[in-house]
């Protein structure tokens, strides 16, 4: 460990260190006695190998500890290159429920029933603050370190008193990399200004090279061989990058780097130890990463996967990205996986946002995909509309005939099936004999059942293999869907709006088609055997953000 490029070309001039090495005087100036700065310019100078800082001149604005650690969190994603580089800022809230539910797992304290639970009481104090070690390869500006820090120390201030010694302990259980040089030295800064506003100056000296032995600047997938260390935690958020923009020589491909990062983080780990990242939807939602699912459950054979949408609200702050939080442990048992309902929310209730999460306990992944289902009743359902033995795929019932049916294959919030022609690529044809066929068919692919199965299974934006596997009773009752088929599209044609843009002239508002589309929900989930409750509960499924309502749309109404 410890190797970082400090030089004029591992550290661009006027670059983010200078930025933060000045926001960092200034402030120590403002905060400390001429002593204490002086002890604490040390540390700097260890960690930045410079002390060119010392001759800027003290801001004019003075800046709390909070201000101060916000703009470093933050420094390094005004460089164009890390955007370019897929990097972005992890918030604290994500940051603290990725990190706690990774402790808990270390621990094997972590179950589906407890996941928003966000209190430490049950892990042994002492283990944690000064034995388990936390790596994070990709830590970028240090956040999850940082959150690790503050973790062990509150975690020591509860049950003993702070000493030198301890807090040398703690930090000998942190480790990180980054292949960007700056945001290793800002990463350092930071938890050195945590250490002096929580257990004062007197407690800093020498942390500064113990951060130099612990912490690296390398490629963690070009230079995998570097890295020979094992941890009980290692937590991150990877970039995003597909593997044909990332310009590495990659011995394996799985499509994007985040892939690679996650199966090197998992290699690294000590035994019964247990990873935690933010990654992309497609982990769960793409047949091409079930190369990285297969390999990722033989070394983590029990995961937790929360999915998160970007709209109406997204998780990161600066970009949409749906996204999956992935909990991973280390376990020498058969491959357990939990998961939750792809989660919607307004940014009104981001506070809420972890409190009440329901995960189930999941065997229904295939080569293509894993369900997202968060309940019971979600499991119940899957089970009748995906039962082979008794009906048959959506595209066995589509034949040649001149009676047609028109899908869009990019969706968001509602399935958009048209019988009038629609001449355009992005649209699937199903064709039929009979006008009764095509109508049903219409008021399969337009029912929030159909909705339901498509966000639970596909990655919310393409339709494409989810009709494979939505199944079709092979007897059934089609009369009533002609009627049910003439009111949504009357409703529709009644309610369109006009924009003339070169994609369409008109834009059709399903969500003010609330009733015609029940009407058909009814129709359909009494078809696939649904209970009464199984049916309110696809019905009003997500609805107050499907209709963009707010906050107060009942959804059991």
């Amino acid at each position: 460990m410890g190797k970082i490029d400090t030089s004029a070309a591992g550290i661009e001039k006027c670059s983010a260190v200078d930025e933060a090495l000045n926001l960092v005087y200034s402030y120590i100036q403002e905060t400390y006695s001429p002593n204490e700065v002086e002890m604490i310019c040390n540390e700097l100078t260890g960690i930045a190998k410079r002390d060119d800082f010392r001759r800027n001149k003290t801001a004019r604005s003075k800046h709390s500890y909070q201000q101060v650690q916000d703009t470093l969190s933050k420094i390094n994603e005004k460089q164009s290159i890390r955007k370019n580089k897929g990097v972005y800022y992890t918030p604290n809230d994500v940051v603290r429920f990725i990190l706690i539910n990774s402790i808990k797992a270390s621990y094997g304290k972590l179950k589906a029933s407890n996941i928003s639970n966000m209190s430490l009481d049950a892990i042994p104090y002492r283990s944690f603050c000064c034995n388990k070690t936390i790596f994070d390869p990709t830590c970028g500006a240090g956040e999850y370190l940082l959150t690790a820090l503050e973790l062990k120390i509150d975690l020591l201030k509860k049950k003993t008193k702070i000493t030198k010694r301890l807090v040398r302990e703690v930090f000998f259980t942190i480790f990180g990399n980054d292949v960007n040089a700056e945001s290793i030295i800002i990463t350092e800064l930071r938890l050195l200004l945590y250490i002096m506003k929580s257990c004062g100056v007197e407690n800093c000296c020498g942390l500064g090279n113990i951060m130099s032995r612990h912490f690296t600047s390398l490629d963690f997938i070009a230079d995998e061989s570097s890295f020979d260390e094992r941890y009980h935690i290692v937590v991150g958020n990877p970039p995003y990058v597909e593997d044909s923009k990332a310009g590495l020589e990659l011995n394996k491909k799985y499509g994007n780097i985040y892939a690679n990062i996650l199966l090197n983080a998992a290699k690294r780990l000590e035994k019964n130890g247990s990873i935690g990242f933010i990654i992309p939807l497609s982990y769960v939602s793409t047949p091409r990463m079930k190369k990285l699912r297969d390999e990722l459950g033989v070394l983590v054979s029990e995961q937790y996967i929360l999915s998160f949408a970007d709209r109406p609200d997204c998780l990161f702050d600066s970009v949409h990205q749906k996204l999956c939080i992935l909990i991973g442990k280390d376990r020498k048992s058969e491959k357990a996986i939990f998961t939750g309902n792809y989660k919607y929310w307004y940014k009104q209730e981001r506070c809420n946002l972890f409190t009440d999460i329901k995960m189930v306990k999941n065997k229904y992944g295939n080569a293509d995909f894993i369900p997202k289902l968060g309940t019971e009743q979600d499991i119940n359902i899957y089970k009748k509309i995906t039962n082979k033995r008794k009906m048959q795929s959506v595209y066995a019932i589509s034949r040649e005939g001149c009676e047609s049916v028109y899908l869009n294959r990019r969706e968001a919030f509602w399935m958009k099936a048209y019988r009038e022609k629609v001449d355009d690529p992005e649209y699937k044809v199903f064709s039929f004999k009979t006008p009764i066929e095509a109508d049903f068919c219409y008021c399969l692919i337009n029912s929030t059942l159909f909705w339901w199965y498509w966000i639970g299974v596909s990655d919310c934006w393409h339709v494409s293999k989810d009709l494979n596997g939505f199944i079709v009773p092979r007897q059934i009752d089609m009369s009533g869907s002609t009627e049910l088929a003439h009111n949504l599209r009357q409703k529709l044609e009644d309610t369109k709006v006009y924009v003339g843009t070169k994609q369409t002239q008109y834009e059709y508002k399903h969500r003010a088609c609330l009733e015609e589309i029940w009407a058909i929900d009814a129709f359909i989930n009494a078809a696939y055997g649904l209970t009464e409750a199984e049916s309110n509960y696809i019905k009003n499924f997500a609805i107050r953000y499907r209709t963009s309502g707010g906050i107060d749309v009942d959804e059991n109404n």
